[in-house]
């Protein structure tokens, strides 16, 4: 009632309004930002492009012919915004409007007049929009607003009828900047410039072009970092100044576009591009040029790829060098280098790069201005169909693709300064130094990979290629080096896996007494010193070598390394062969040989389980296992002979267990590999220390029955809960039980010796007595009343383990392909020894006990419903019973904080659950909220009786309202 009331006063209020004044709309200004349609979180960077649109009421302007509408905008003073850009269509009148500030009023304080536009609308506009760009100046630092003012001519001359506010966050711009699609793109990443609406020459309106004209120059050029796939668009972006442009995290310049005219980036100046992914997106019938140079100082590209354009490197002439290293070009219509001929001094150098799979013929033009060495062309590519008019050494190139980064864009080469001092690259996995009396200088390293015959440099997958145990390194050195070091020492890991660890320190290689065994190899595309691959210490035996010797060579056995002395005399040498020198450590087929790819031991308790796999075994008739307190020598053999299980091209598994250790001490292993002509040569050290098992924390007890007469178990978990079980099974024989639980956890699987293993004491009369205890924040009590008994007899196992038959094992510490060395028959499975580890299972003591179906409940805190779940009464309460089997898992998805539950079960017991007593009945939910929030309601209402009042009041005071009925009379 009081509604119809209310409505029924502003109807009235409207009524009594002048017609004038019902007819006339409220005059109103506003200011959306439409591109970007945020900021970042910490602002808008500045030096970035905005879009805004500001759309206003017109009441009072006179008709034409005079112009009569004029718009003008201000900018905080801070700001020294500038590059305003006007659209000068009306948005809703399609009236043209001009740049004019003639008719705007002087700035605000603290503003100042950045630019306007005036027009001639027609009498009848009742208003317009219009859009507006400009830029924040280089140097803002602080946040603030945009302010437009609407000026109508009038009879009164010019008159502002209308202003608006934009409030922008405005972040300083720094040396390291940021570059994303978006607001959301940035996160926090700060400050950061962001595409904006515009697709203006030069790259205007995107962010890139934003970011780079934003840093003030001499000082230092700006890093520039872009992330994730950003989208440039169909002008070419202009880089004029020299900046580096780096990718993170896969960074990507791409576009979705379809006109495909103009380059993706334009540098005019000696920039540095890195890390990026840069492709023409959607463009397919015709290609973009990625990258075009037209600049007087040095130009680098470094690290990048560059997919799927037209050329990917177009270089026009000038005076500036081009540079590039460690790029993967592959994929493009049209060149991977393309230098345009003229006069111009500047100079390609392309070093360490896949240069492959563009157009079809030559991949590199370079018109006379360019050296190409020490890249990959291709497989089985001749350089002189790959190269034109370039500079370049036949033996200088790369046998085998570059290995590409992972998860980064470019490949794995990297150019390091040598020094005295040894140091490590590629991961740890190569160290290079050199002799104290020379200088430091440049060294390229680049990686291969392994493991595929397009990772082997220049032999590929050829019969008697070598089983690499570390990458296939290309190691040279740089072109400015002009004096070659007296002295250069390189490492090389070979532990990749612990069969080539084994394999390289036996007897055949490091262990043999003769370093030209050694596996670390080297090959000589070039002038045919090395036969295909030769080691570092033999003497070279290729048709080149002219009585050459090899080098210094030794194992070191500790840092699991290779190390070569590369001096002047021998070869490889400093002065010829360091400048195009693959290198790899790898085992070569032997007339008898064994190849590892696992050779392990396994702590147990008082035993050792020792386990190797073999990749092949040439000529091989078998093994011993030979042991030892001493890592230097005493091994005598443990094992009987053991037949070899694999082939000359495939291998097997084998595995020994070493029993009557003593726990705490350290024991050595080794392996007497005994060829088909019973010689013999010995694999490399591995040790283990026996031990205890401890056991780890669990929640499951698994008592397995055993023919003695009793004994007397405890199970307790080391983490809460705390679970103590003791049982009384009936018995169907005479037998007496002992049950010894065997904790279990998900992953890691053990025996615990009699300290740490749980005992019980079992006898068999008919009562189970079942106690669990949790630590509780309720107690529930159960008294249990089953529908059926079930009468647990009691099993004989022949081991101390027992596997649950409700959880089979899902793997075991060893394999199953075990072989037995004492008599067994291969492929059979070794028993599980006393000390080891159990198969990962659950085991448990089931009463199985049905109890009386009522109503179930969900799953309370971890326990599920299944068989003799119990069940509560509608509006009950609580939580359910742990299952009758007594097994908790700490690998449970929840568990009760704080809860204790008792449980006991006998034959005749009854099942009469404990519930805190039923809810008292609720009142309807609308009753009780209305009686609740009723003074809420009513203060509602009286608020907006009096807002009304007080409108018509003011209204009433300003002569906008009239009520008649208080009208006075006029007087006589």
């Amino acid at each position: 009632m009081l509604r119809l009331v209310l409505a029924g006063l502003s109807l009235l209020f409207i009524l009594s309004l002048p017609q004038s004044t019902r007819a006339q709309s409220i005059q109103s200004t506003s200011l959306t930002l439409q591109s970007p349609a945020a900021c970042p979180p910490a602002g808008c960077a500045a030096g970035q492009t905005l879009n805004v649109r500001t759309s206003f009421d017109l009441t009072a302007y006179l008709p034409p012919p005079n112009a009569n509408v004029q718009l003008c905008i201000y900018t905080p003073i801070n700001w020294s915004a500038t590059d305003l850009r006007m659209g000068l269509i009306g948005g809703v009148t399609g009236s043209p409007y001009q740049s004019s500030i003639s008719s705007c009023a002087a700035a605000p304080t603290g503003y100042n007049l950045l630019g306007g536009a005036q027009a001639t609308l027609d009498a009848g506009a009742f208003g317009d929009w219009l859009d507006f760009s400009f830029r924040i100046g280089s140097t803002a630092t602080t946040s603030g607003s945009v302010l437009v003012r609407v000026f109508e001519r009038t009879t009164s001359g010019w008159q502002q009828t209308s202003q608006a506010f934009l409030g922008i966050g405005v972040t300083a711009t720094a040396d390291v900047v940021y570059v994303a699609n978006d607001a959301a793109a940035c996160a926090a990443s700060s400050p950061c410039y962001i595409n904006s609406g515009e697709d203006l020459p030069n790259g205007l309106g995107t962010g890139l072009k934003d970011a780079i004209d934003s840093h003030p120059l001499p000082a230092q050029p700006a890093t520039i970092l872009i992330t994730g796939n950003y989208l440039i668009k169909n002008n070419a972006v202009l880089v004029d100044k020299p900046h580096l442009i780096q990718g993170i995290n896969d960074a990507q310049i791409t576009y979705l576009g379809t006109t495909c005219t103009q380059p993706v980036l334009r540098l005019t100046a000696g920039a540095t591009l890195r890390d990026l992914n840069i492709n023409d997106g959607n463009c397919t019938t015709t290609n973009r040029t990625l990258v075009q140079i037209e600049s007087p100082q040095t130009v680098y590209l470094i690290s990048n790829d560059l997919t799927g354009g037209q050329d990917a490197v177009r270089i026009l002439d000038n005076s500036g060098d081009v540079v590039l290293q460690f790029n993967h070009i592959t994929g493009n219509a049209g060149y991977a280098i393309w230098r345009q001929a003229g006069t111009g001094s500047g100079a390609v150098q392309a070093v360490a790069n896949n240069l492959y799979a563009n157009r079809s013929g030559f991949q590199v033009e370079c018109n006379t201005k360019g050296r190409v060495d020490h890249n990959f062309w291709g497989f089985g590519v001749d350089p002189l169909t790959a190269i034109s008019q370039c500079t370049f050494s036949a033996g200088k190139r790369l046998g085998a693709p570059a290995l590409p980064r992972p998860n980064a864009p470019g490949v794995s080469a990297e150019k390091v300064t040598v020094t005295s001092t040894k140091t490590y690259t590629s991961n740890g996995k190569v160290a290079f130094q050199h002799d104290p009396a020379d200088s430091d200088f440049g060294l390229f390293i680049v990686n291969h990979g392994s493991g595929s015959p397009d990772n082997v440099p220049f032999t590929g997958g050829m019969p008697g290629s070598l089983t690499a145990c570390s990458n296939y390194y290309d190691i040279f050195l740089s072109n400015d080096v002009t004096i070659p070091p007296s002295l250069l020492e390189l490492s090389f890991r070979y532990d990749s896996t612990s069969g080539c660890t084994a394999t390289i320190e036996s007897t055949a290689y490091c262990a043999s007494g003769d370093p030209a065994l050694i596996p670390l190899w080297w090959y000589d595309p070039a002038t045919n010193v090395t036969d295909g691959w030769d080691t570092t210490a033999q003497n070279p035996a290729g048709s080149g070598a002219a009585g050459a010797v090899g080098q210094t060579t030794i194992c070191d056995t500790v840092l699991k390394e290779i190390k070569v002395s590369i001096d002047s005399s021998g070869r490889p040498n400093t002065s010829n062969d360091l400048n195009f020198t693959p290198f790899v450590v790898g085992l070569l087929p032997l007339p008898s040989s064994v190849i590892f790819s696992q050779f392990t031991a396994i702590a147990g308790d008082t035993q050792a389980a020792v386990q190797w796999t073999t990749v092949s075994e040439v000529n091989t008739s078998g093994f011993y296992l030979l042991r030892s307190q001493s890592e230097s020598g005493g091994f005598s053999r443990v094992s009987p002979f053991i037949p070899r299980r694999g082939s000359g091209i495939g291998g097997a598994f084998y595995e020994v267990v070493d029993s009557g250790l003593t726990n705490g001490t350290t024991y050595y292993y080794r392996l007497e590999i005994v060829s088909s002509t019973q010689e013999s040569s010995f694999s490399g050290v591995i040790s283990v220390i026996p031990q205890q098992a401890t056991p780890t924390s669990t929640a499951t007890s698994t008592p397995t029955a055993t023919s003695t007469s009793t004994s007397t178990p405890t199970p307790t978990s080391s983490p809460s809960p705390t679970v103590t079980f003791t049982f009384t099974p009936t018995p169907t024989s005479s037998a007496t039980a002992t049950s010894t639980p065997t904790p279990t956890t998900t992953g890691t699987q053990f025996t615990p010796t009699p300290t740490a293993s749980p005992t019980s004491t079992q006898t068999l009369p008919p009562t189970i007595s079942l106690t669990a205890t949790i630590t509780p924040t309720r107690t529930v009590t159960f008294t249990l009343i089953p529908t059926r008994t079930r009468t647990r007899t009691p099993v004989i196992y022949p081991t101390v383990v027992y596997r649950s038959p409700t959880l089979p094992p899902t793997r075991t510490r060893f394999p199953t392909r075990t072989f037995t060395p004492f008599g067994g028959t291969p492929g059979t499975s070794t028993p599980t020894l006393e000390g080891y580890p159990a198969p990962l299972g659950t085991g448990s003591v089931t009463p199985n006990l049905t109890r009386s179906p009522q109503q179930s409940p969900p799953p309370q805190s971890g326990y599920p419903i299944g068989e003799g779940t119990p069940t509560f009464p509608a509006g009950g309460n609580g939580y359910p019973p742990p299952e009758p089997n007594a097994t908790l898992s700490t690998n449970t998805a929840e568990v009760p904080t704080s809860q204790t539950i008792s449980v006991t079960v006998t034959p005749s017991a009854t099942i009469s659950p404990t519930l805190p007593p039923a809810s008292p009945p609720q009142p309807p939910f609308t009753t009780s909220f209305l009686r609740e929030y009723w003074p809420y309601f009513l203060g509602a209402l009286i608020a907006e009786i009096l807002i009304v009042i007080a409108a018509g009041f003011y209204l009433y005071r300003k002569g906008l309202l009239r009520f008649p009925l208080l009208k006075k009379k006029k007087s006589d």
